[in-house]
């Protein structure tokens, strides 16, 4: 019996093994494969990013080995981690209005090939439909240090394109160019500048917050070979900077235009910014001389107390009133009791920057495009100056009426002193006063003319959108300024009555009155008689009345007008057309191009130009055609 019941088992066992055979002996169980607990589906947000699965291997086999293979590209840069049972993957963000889904295949492969199969349907939910995605492939950074920063904060003047610019700065046909005007901390390492990594958004107007990008220079643009094909601007948007492993910057915009439409720019790469900071041209020694020339031009003021600026000089002028180097321009910014017919207030005027009376304003650089306030330019030719920006000092004025004696002694920027006399006659240009050439009412032709128009943002602080307005002839007789504030809300110019600002900071919903600064007309002006020079000899103040203008929502405008000047004369109007709308960056005429654009803002205006900025204009009897830029930024 025994030997009988041992023959059995013998055969039990063969039948056993012949039925169920694993790879670690003949009754080793088959591995089995479970994902996340059961689940058979995952679901991710449209933002994507990095997912992961738990699985767990029923009856491991020694040397099997675990993989995940997706079915499309927008699931990737798998990894597993065995230890902890754990599949993590990236999910792509998605960019279009549907949801989408894919398997997951995940297998655990043993033995001699033995396959043990799970699938998990991966969906992700719509994204966004955006109108224009890009991936960038160039990228040009300007860092500016905190020139431009408002209370400080650093400024990175940086383009993300699909095409590189050329080796002169200029744009390429067909390109597209994304224009990001961020605002950040100071870089870590000033040596190597990059942009500090974080999440900016969209500012507001005329603000230079850290951690946001300005409305007022941010766009997209694109060119073709007739010129400018495509130009956006935004209303709302975010954008990521981050670093990889390997030092690349990796940036992401999400974008709204100002007509509605969305926009993803992507762009992974080096991203090292040029050094721009300032680094002014100090005059690396002290500076004395004894100036021959003195003009000076009222600013602004009031009854009581008014702002002049003087300039002296040693060089010689040319017949167009521009100096002829080598020689010293000294330009002071000076705050004086009211005098009505220009004179000057003898005493002692100190720095300081709080603008009462007896102050000299400390020097500053304008946006990079010129400087202001008050300032020394040594011009050792017109290629070659050397610049120092008042920080400090005194200025004694003696004597009366045509026969004054200057004695500037300051502190420039750069630690050097700088000293200047004049002896002699400085009247002040541009005394407040009836400025009207008109000798009767008059109605404006303005028949062809056509208009373009500067938004500066907020510049005069009262909560709306501040637009200079150019309306010029092509044919006519006839031009028109207008310098308004409308609804920051509003696409463009809004629509409306715009009445006469009580002050010199107008309002939503008013103008600012015309003025003649020097040689520079501003405001709300008729200005006519053109010369073949392009200046004007005819022009009139708006003092008051009514502006109106319909904005047809297509870059269309109807205005009309009924002024009063400064002589009691009323001049009145109305134009119809199409209004070219720029901001304040690509009003400068260093940047303003007709078909291309570079990426870096320019460089301070040359010798050539100072005079010209500052309306000194000797023996000039007529007044240039253009609202003064400059002006813009004198006021305070």
């Amino acid at each position: 019996m025994k030997k009988f019941f041992i023959s059995c088992l013998s055969i039990a066992a063969v039948v056993l093994t012949g039925c169920k055979k694993g790879p670690d002996g003949p009754d080793a169980p088959t591995p089995e494969l479970e994902l996340a607990g059961g689940n058979v589906t995952l679901t991710v947000s449209a933002e994507g990013g990095t997912q992961s699965i738990t699985y767990n291997i029923t009856n491991p086999v020694d040397g099997g080995v675990i993989e995940a293979v997706p079915a499309d590209s927008w699931i990737n840069t798998i990894s597993v981690d065995e230890a902890n049972k754990t599949i993590s993957f990236n999910v792509d963000p998605n960019e279009v209005a549907e949801a989408r889904s894919q398997l997951l295949s995940v297998t655990y492969t043993y033995g001699e090939g033995l396959v043990v199969k799970k699938e998990m349907n991966v969906i992700q939910n719509a994204g966004m439909a955006y109108d224009y995605v890009y991936e960038m492939t160039s990228f040009s950074s300007y860092w500016y240090g905190d020139q431009y920063g408002l209370n400080g904060e650093h400024n990175y003047y940086t383009w993300l394109s699909d095409m590189p610019f050329t080796e002169d700065g200029y744009t390429q046909p067909g390109g597209n160019y994304y224009l990001f005007d961020i605002y950040a901390p100071s870089p870590e390492d000033e040596a190597v500048p990059v942009i500090p990594a974080g999440t900016y958004t969209l500012g507001e107007y005329g603000a230079t917050a850290e951690w946001t990008f300005t409305p007022d220079y941010s766009k997209a643009v694109r060119y073709n070979s007739e010129g400018l094909e495509f130009q956006a601007n935004f209303e709302d948007g975010t954008l990521t900077v981050s670093y990889d492993a390997d030092g690349n910057v990796v940036m992401e915009a999400i974008l709204t235009d100002t007509e509605g439409k969305a926009h993803h720019i992507t762009y992974t790469g080096v991203g090292l910014c040029v050094d721009d900071s300032p680094v002014l041209p100090g005059l690396g020694e002290d500076l004395e001389f004894t100036a021959t020339m003195a003009v000076a031009s009222y600013a602004q003021g009031d009854a009581n107390n008014m702002e002049v600026v003087i300039q002296f000089t040693d060089m010689e002028i040319d017949g167009e009133g521009y100096v002829i180097p080598p020689g010293t321009i000294l330009a002071v910014d000076a705050f004086m009791p009211f005098d009505e017919e220009g004179n000057l207030t003898t005493g002692t005027y100190n720095v300081s920057e709080d603008g009462t009376p007896m102050t000299v304003y400390p020097g500053y650089d304008v946006f990079g495009l010129f400087y202001a306030g008050t300032y020394a330019q040594h011009c050792v030719s017109n290629e070659e100056y050397y610049n120092s920006l008042v920080t400090g000092g005194t200025m004694e004025i003696s004597g009366s009426a045509g026969n004054y004696t200057v004695s500037c002694n300051f502190v420039g920027s750069d630690g050097f002193s700088i000293k200047a006399t004049y002896t002699g006659a400085i009247e002040v240009q541009g005394m407040p006063g009836p400025i009207s050439t008109l000798t009767g009412d008059y109605t404006l032709d303005l028949e062809g003319a056509t208009a373009v128009a500067t938004t500066w943002g907020d510049y005069y602080k009262t909560g709306g959108n501040n637009f200079t307005v150019q309306i010029m002839p092509t044919t006519g007789p006839d031009g028109l300024l207008l310098d308004l504030v409308s609804d920051a809300s509003v696409d463009g110019i809004a629509s409306g009555t715009y009445t006469i600002s009580a002050s010199e900071n107008p309002n939503v919903g008013e103008y600012l009155k015309g003025y003649l600064s020097g040689s520079n007309l501003g405001g709300t002006m008729y200005v006519g008689g053109f010369t073949e020079e392009g200046y004007v000899t005819a022009y009139a103040p708006a003092t008051t009345g009514d502006l109106d203008i319909t904005n047809n929502g297509d870059g269309t405008y109807n205005i009309s007008f009924s002024f009063v000047d400064d002589l009691g004369y009323t001049w009145d109007g109305e134009w119809s057309g199409e209004i070219t709308i720029q901001s304040a960056s690509s009003a400068s005429p260093a940047r303003n191009r007709t078909y291309v654009e570079a990426p870096a803002r320019p460089a301070v205006a040359d010798n050539a130009q100072i005079f010209e900025n500052l309306a000194l204009k000797v023996g000039e009897s007529a007044v240039p055609a253009t609202n003064s830029t400059a002006r813009k930024f004198v006021k305070r």
